[in-house]
């Protein structure tokens, strides 16, 4: 799940680094407000999870997102 993540990720962004499970959402990728919404889409079509503000804000990073995800599916 972690790989299909940062594949879905790598369409919005071209980190400087490699995406790692401790890379953050908001200020390791530098995600707009719109990227994210764009994002929480592809992750519903991907996965069948909806997530809202409240999941990015929670799931601070790429780790924790994916954690929350495989809790949903």
């Amino acid at each position: 799940m972690f790989d299909k993540l940062v594949e879905i990720i790598l369409n919005y962004v071209e980190p400087e680094e490699d995406i790692t499970p401790e890379t953050g959402i908001k200020r390791g990728l530098n995600l707009s407000s719109f990227d994210l919404v764009c994002l929480s889409d592809e992750i519903h079509q991907e996965f069948g999870v909806v997530l809202g503000a409240d999941d990015f804000r929670e799931c601070e990073t790429v780790g924790k997102l994916v954690a929350r995800l495989e809790t949903a599916v």
